[in-house]
């Protein structure tokens, strides 16, 4: 059996929307073992009500042998932990902690956060990274006092940790992993970027994968784009990741034609083969 084909395969909830049963039924019916819930500050807070709900999907999960793994903590320009505004700060890391703390009960394992919004001038650069940083202790306090893992996501053009060198420099002491996504990476070879940060010994804790240009990021099947699959896989043997392939795509990427769970699945079996 090949490396990544020990691996389970995952899915984030943001190439659905919603998350209900017949969702994870499905998911699971195509062989996806774990899911990341991935929505907005809304749906959370009242769509989902998931600081209210989450014990209902938690037994739906349990119900349908479907892991929940990981949940995206909800994220836009106001929801920034590396917010110059106090006020606004401070908002964000209370709602983050409130939903990591609903997350733990739910036996979710993974809280992934970003660790800037952007656009960021050069010149803010430097006290961004300082609050981010900041931020980032703060929630691996709570996620240590959850018995739950942060990862910070690597993020593109002008967002904080759209390189190895700034992400390794911000994470290296917070006690906080990586979440690697594979479309993000628009100034920095893909390849480097992921063996520079398994190179420095921060633990990758989970994954977000999908194809892309190297232009933007595109959240594609993978093979519909660049990625050099086979090394991305070597440095992830290397780095002994044990966490699932988990996919974070578009159901309807631009400039593509819209992609069912069929084809997302036979995907992940030629992308856990090594036929990619």
């Amino acid at each position: 059996m090949l490396y990544a084909q020990s691996l389970r395969q995952g899915l984030s909830l943001s190439f659905y929307r919603k998350m209900d049963r017949e969702i994870f039924r499905e998911i699971r019916r195509n062989g996806i073992k774990a899911v990341e819930l991935s929505f907005g500050f809304d749906d959370y807070m009242n769509s989902i009500d998931f600081p209210k709900n989450w014990q209902a999907y938690a037994n739906m999960a349990q119900e349908e042998d479907l892991e929940l793994w990981s949940i995206h903590l909800p994220f836009s320009a106001r929801l920034d932990i590396s917010q110059p505004d106090e006020a606004l700060r401070h908002i964000t890391l209370y709602i983050h902690r409130l939903l990591v703390e609903t997350a733990a009960k739910a036996g979710i394992k993974v809280a992934v956060l970003h660790p800037s919004s952007e656009p960021i001038l050069d010149a803010e650069r430097p006290e961004r990274i300082r609050r981010s940083r900041e931020g980032i202790i703060k929630m691996q306090s709570v996620c240590d006092d959850n018995g739950m893992k942060l990862a910070i996501e690597n993020l593109p053009r002008t967002c904080l940790c759209n390189g190895s060198a700034e992400m390794i420099e911000l994470l290296q002491g917070t006690g906080a992993g990586i979440i690697f996504d594979t479309n993000h990476s628009l100034i920095e070879e893909n390849v480097h970027f992921l063996t520079e940060l398994v190179d420095s010994g921060i633990k990758i804790h989970s994954l977000h994968i999908s194809d892309y240009d190297f232009v933007d990021e595109r959240h594609r099947l993978p093979g519909d784009g660049i990625n050099n699959w086979p090394a991305l896989i070597a440095q992830l043997k290397r780095a002994a990741y044990d966490g699932p392939l988990l996919y974070e795509v578009s159901r309807q990427p631009k400039e593509r034609k819209e992609i069912s769970i069929d084809q997302l699945a036979e995907n992940m079996q030629k992308l856990a083969a090594g036929e990619m």
